[in-house]
């Protein structure tokens, strides 16, 4: 039986920097088992704090209460995503946490995170002209 030729190509172990970024949902009908919305690897905190915006504006379509309707465009435009920011600079983590309608409520967490990246071994290679 004929295989395929072993490489022994080394891969090369990166360590990374990052923020995870993370939205639950929580609610009463799962028992308030958090049930993911998103999750993504960032490369800065002010890209997580941008999105956090964003997602904080559009968020009245989630059925939230007037109330924390209101909390979330005023964290998003008047300034209180300043603090996040400053906290996610200094290594710490940061979230917001609205209520909505029936008992429910959402939540949106950035961490900072190390983490190791692998390389692929073929993109080791040397690709010089002979």
């Amino acid at each position: 039986m004929r295989t395929s030729p072993r490489t022994n190509e080394p891969v090369q172990a990166l360590i990374q920097r990052g923020f995870r970024f993370e939205v639950l949902r929580y609610g009463p009908a799962n028992g308030f088992v958090p049930e993911p919305v998103d999750l993504r690897l960032l490369a800065n905190p002010r890209d997580a704090i941008r999105i956090l915006r964003v997602q904080l504006r559009s968020s009245h379509v989630l059925g939230l209460t007037p109330y924390d309707a209101g909390r979330a465009l005023h964290w998003a435009d008047q300034g209180g995503w300043v603090q996040a920011l400053g906290a996610l600079h200094r290594g710490e983590s940061c979230g917001f946490t609205l209520m909505l309608r029936k008992g429910r409520h959402i939540e949106w967490n950035v961490r900072p995170l190390t983490y190791l990246a692998l390389s692929d071994p073929s993109s080791l290679r040397c690709r010089c002209a002979v």
